[in-house]
């Protein structure tokens, strides 16, 4: 399909769509840039962008092409900007015979604006070209065109301008309309027709000669034939250039992805704290263990695996080892369930013997308690008794052989 819909900025915003060569198919619409992002949805996108904002210059620069064309733009047009060069866009075009190389200039700021408000509208332009440029280019004549309170000038062998067309006798004359030797091509759109026209009429008075042909449509069909041309100026350049492939469905999914990547971020962060915490906890009861292991097991002079040592010495007390802390401790709680007895207070493992801090009414009980103990086959020794206000304590001493 060799069409093309060509959407001017202006307020409000029109469009219409074009043949190949630039030829209006159907009519001029107008409303909000939303409106036309079905019609866009089906053909190339070339939008008409506001030649006021944009400065144009055929300045002679020492490179042809290539990256360094790029680079050597901005100081070549410093001296025609108002404002640091770091603030513009540039967007070049073609060379012409001279060697001189036409190039566009606006606010880096307004030209992301425009892209910003076309996307947010479902609009993907393939080029944005000025309205400036878009004026028909007749080498024996001036064409000038009034449309929307605004005057586009294009003379023969100069770069076009535009005009605020308010008052418009001072806009003739500054656009250098009148004299005899000027001879204007002028365009009007019915509005400003309707507007200006004993202004309009009396240009005929100042000028050699006068062609004066209506836009009943406004401007936009005029301008539209040369916005599609091949080699026309775009805007588009640079950091705004049109992204094909793998270059489009990044910036359409590239916030989806700084999202996914900062939440990927948080989740490795958070694991890797976890993991460090972890580790300080570890190494913070590795040295508790190492601790009390030098405690529970004096006789060892070198821990090598304080788990491994401690786990192998309660182990010693299990079914593997009958005369171990598990096993007596396990005669002394037959024992003291055989009947009213003796109250453990505490306990004490030494040079296998389980050492018992006990209390009891009276010295019978500790009797009881030292046969049920023999019974099992292990030996019962009462070190030493204290009275007290409630019976006596006494020191006991568990062990596998009778103490002599």
């Amino acid at each position: 399909m060799n069409q093309s819909l060509v959407l001017r900025l202006a307020s409000p915003p029109c469009w219409v769509i074009t043949a190949a060569d630039g030829g209006r198919i159907g009519p001029v619409s107008t409303g909000g840039l939303a409106d036309a992002a079905p019609i866009a949805a089906e053909r190339p996108l070339v939008v008409i962008g506001p030649g006021a904002s944009v400065t144009l210059a055929r300045p002679e620069l020492p490179v042809r092409g290539g990256a360094k064309l790029a680079q050597v733009v901005p100081y070549a047009m410093e001296e025609l900007l108002a404002g640091e060069v770091e603030q513009f866009h540039f967007g070049i075009g073609p060379t012409d015979a001279t060697g001189r190389t036409l190039v566009a200039a606006l606010r880096r700021d307004e030209m992301r604006g425009w892209m910003d408000a076309l996307r947010h509208a479902g609009l993907e332009p393939k080029a944005i070209v000025p309205d400036t440029l878009c004026v028909p280019d007749n080498p024996g004549k001036t064409v000038a065109v009034i449309d929307s309170g605004q005057l586009l000038v294009r003379a023969p062998g100069e770069l076009p301008v535009a005009l605020d067309a308010e008052p418009l006798t001072e806009a003739f004359a500054l656009a250098g309309l009148e004299g005899e030797d000027r001879h204007v091509q002028l365009y009007v759109s019915q509005h400003d027709w309707q507007r200006s026209r004993e202004m309009i009429e009396a240009l005929r008075e100042v000028t050699g000669s006068l062609d004066l042909q209506l836009l009943p449509d406004g401007a936009l069909p005029l301008l539209a034939a040369a916005a599609v041309r091949p080699d026309a100026l775009s805007l588009m350049q640079g950091e705004f250039a049109l992204r094909t492939g793998w270059r489009a469905e990044w910036q359409r999914w590239r916030i989806a992805a700084f999202v996914g990547l900062a939440a990927l971020t948080l989740h490795v962060g958070v694991r890797g704290y976890d993991l460090a915490r972890l580790n300080a906890e570890q190494k913070r009861l590795d040295a508790a263990i190492e601790q009390a292991a030098r405690l529970a097991l004096p006789d060892v002079e070198r821990l090598e695996d304080a788990r491994a040592q401690v786990a192998q010495r309660l182990a010693g007390g299990g079914a593997a080892d009958p005369e171990g802390l598990l096993a007596m401790l396990a005669a002394v709680g037959g024992a003291l369930a055989g009947g009213p007895g003796p109250t453990v207070e505490s306990l004490g493992w030494r040079d296998r013997s389980l050492e018992l801090q006990m209390a009891a009414p009276n010295t019978e009980s500790f009797a009881r308690f030292s046969q049920a103990i023999a019974a099992r086959g292990l030996a019962a020794d009462v070190a030493s008794t204290l009275p007290t206000g409630k019976g006596i304590q006494a020191q006991v001493r568990i062990s596998a052989r009778p103490v002599t």
